[in-house]
C-alpha cells in the first residue's frame, strides 16, 4: 500500500470517527473561507535526453530541468452539512523559475567516430501548478475557538513546465543551440490534509495547515512527472 493510499485511509478513519461524535460542539457558522499563504517544500529536478542524426552519425543530448521549492497562494470555500461534517472546493497556485542545463556529444563532420562533448549552459525554465480540488472535511472542536479540521479529496493540476526539448546544430559545426519549450499536462491526484483554526471573534480567525496536495502527469517529452506535493501554511479564516 503506498503512502498516499495509507494516508487517505488514516483520514477517513479519523473523519468519520469524530464526526459521528453526536455530542461535539463545533465552531459556530456553516459557511466556511480559508486564505492561505505557504510553501512548497519539495524541490525536484527533470531529465530528458534525446537524439538526432547528423553527419551521417547520431548525435546524443541529455538535460537536467531543476524545479526549486517555492511559495503557494491558496484558497478554499465550503459548507457545513452537519454540525461535523462539511464539504468544499479550494484552488491554489504554484510559480517557480528553475533552470535547465545538460551535455551533447556531436559527431565530428570531417572525422568518423570523433564527437566532441558540448557542454548546454544553464538557462531560466519556468514551472506553474494551478490547482482546484474538492474536500470531504470532518472537524473536531478542540475548545469553545479552536478546531481541527480534517480533509480528503481529489485534485486536479494543472502544470506547465518549460524545458530543453530540442538542439539545433549548425551545418559544418559541432555546435549546440538548444531550443526551450513549455509543455503542459492535467495531473490527477489527491489532497490530504489537516488544518488547525483558532477564531478570534465570532467571524475572524487564523488558521495553519499541512497537506499533500500532488500527482502526476504524462506531457510529451516528460512521462511521471510530479505535480504539488507537501505543503504548508498560515491564512485567515473566516465564518458565517
Amino acid at each position: 500500500m503506498s503512502t498516499t493510499t495509507r494516508s487517505s485511509v488514516l483520514v477517513v478513519g479519523l473523519v468519520l470517527a469524530f464526526g459521528s461524535r453526536a455530542g461535539a460542539q463545533g465552531l459556530d457558522g456553516k459557511l466556511f473561507i480559508n486564505v492561505n499563504g505557504g510553501g512548497q517544500t519539495q524541490a525536484r529536478s527533470l531529465d530528458n535526453s534525446f537524439s538526432i542524426p547528423i553527419y551521417g552519425q547520431t548525435a546524443t543530448v541529455a538535460t537536467t530541468t531543476t524545479i526549486p521549492s517555492g511559495g503557494i497562494f491558496d484558497m478554499s470555500v465550503g459548507y457545513k452539512v452537519m454540525q461535523n461534517f462539511g464539504v468544499a472546493i479550494g484552488f491554489s497556485t504554484f510559480s517557480v523559475k528553475g533552470a535547465s542545463a545538460g551535455a551533447a556529444s556531436v559527431p565530428s563532420p570531417i572525422f568518423f567516430n570523433r564527437p566532441l562533448a558540448v557542454t548546454i549552459p544553464e538557462s531560466p525554465a519556468d514551472r506553474k501548478d494551478r490547482s482546484v480540488y474538492l474536500l470531504l472535511v470532518g472537524f473536531v472542536p478542540v475548545t469553545d475557538k479552536v478546531e481541527l479540521a480534517l480533509s480528503i479529496g481529489p485534485s486536479f493540476i494543472r502544470v506547465q513546465q518549460s524545458m530543453i526539448t530540442s538542439v539545433s546544430i549548425p551545418a559544418g559545426t559541432q555546435n549546440v543551440n538548444p531550443t526551450q519549450q513549455s509543455q503542459s499536462g492535467t495531473a490527477k491526484g489527491v489532497n490530504v490534509g489537516a488544518d488547525l483554526t483558532y477564531m478570534f471573534i465570532k467571524q475572524v480567525g487564523a488558521g495553519a495547515f499541512m497537506r499533500y496536495n500532488g500527482g502526476s502527469v504524462d506531457l510529451e517529452s516528460a512521462s511521471g512527472l510530479k505535480a504539488g506535493g507537501f505543503q504548508v501554511g498560515l491564512g485567515g479564516r473566516l465564518r458565517f
